[in-house]
């Protein structure tokens, strides 16, 4: 884990900040949708898990998983990593605390954009006693090399994405042979919520079209579950 900084990239010369042990990689943007601004609201941040979501949930008529079923699932369709495990998207570091409570799993790494939402998650997983990476990026450019991942976890997150190609070829590039992608979504709303979900920057998507862009990027073995209006897949990359 870092503990102090800046990070210099010898390739482009630039610097980075290492605050509170947390890498920071963005280059911060003239605009942000409206619903990544709220989750940079430090409120929004720290009660986030016992407040917001659960509030985020009801309003979506979401399944009725409590949150270590919705870890269960999750850690099945991931299988068995022989790499470090990204939670990409990974707010206040909710599953990423849970996946490294498991001592058979290689290291874990939280990634979000968030710098609320990360400053909560290493504030929180230091009151569990457990060791998470956290790192500050913007999807859909992953910072790690090629083959250097066992999984990729994108837990309601996915609709954050607007180009969806760009980050499953990076996931693709990320993940090493064999290695899992798993991740959910909300499924598309009706044309009135649609508009007001777009305005607010989201891109729920369809079973088919999540398909056929993991298929584009050489990602196979794909597996559904519908838990309207929750979205659940996973493919893998394919072993040599």
């Amino acid at each position: 884990m870092l503990a102090f900084g800046p990070l210099h990239c010898p390739e482009c010369h630039a610097s980075f900040p290492v605050t509170e042990g947390v890498a920071d990689l963005v280059q911060e943007s003239a605009s942000t949708p409206l619903a990544q601004r709220g989750m940079e609201q430090r409120l929004i941040a720290r009660s986030y898990e016992r407040y917001v979501r659960p509030a985020l949930q009801r309003a979506l008529a979401a399944p009725p998983l409590d949150r270590d079923s919705e870890y269960l699932l999750y850690r099945s369709l991931l299988g068995h990593p022989e790499a470090p495990v990204l939670d990409l998207g990974t707010g206040t570091g909710l599953f990423a605390r849970h996946l490294a409570r498991e001592p058979e799993l290689p290291p874990v790494v939280g990634l979000d954009v968030s710098r609320a939402m990360l400053e909560e998650a290493v504030a929180q997983a230091r009151e569990a006693s457990v060791r998470v990476d956290f790192l500050r990026a913007e999807a859909p450019y992953l910072p790690f090399r090629d083959e250097s991942l066992g999984a990729v976890l994108l837990a309601h997150s996915l609709h954050f994405i607007a180009d969806i190609g760009r980050l499953l070829l990076e996931v693709s590039r990320v993940l090493r042979p064999g290695g899992r992608f798993v991740a959910s979504t909300w499924l598309p709303p009706g044309r009135a919520t649609a508009f007001v979900q777009r305005r607010a920057g989201l891109h729920p998507r369809e079973e088919v079209e999540l398909r056929d862009a993991l298929s584009a990027v050489g990602l196979v073995d794909f597996a559904r579950l519908r838990l309207p209006p929750l979205l659940v897949v996973k493919a893998e990359k394919p072993a040599r």
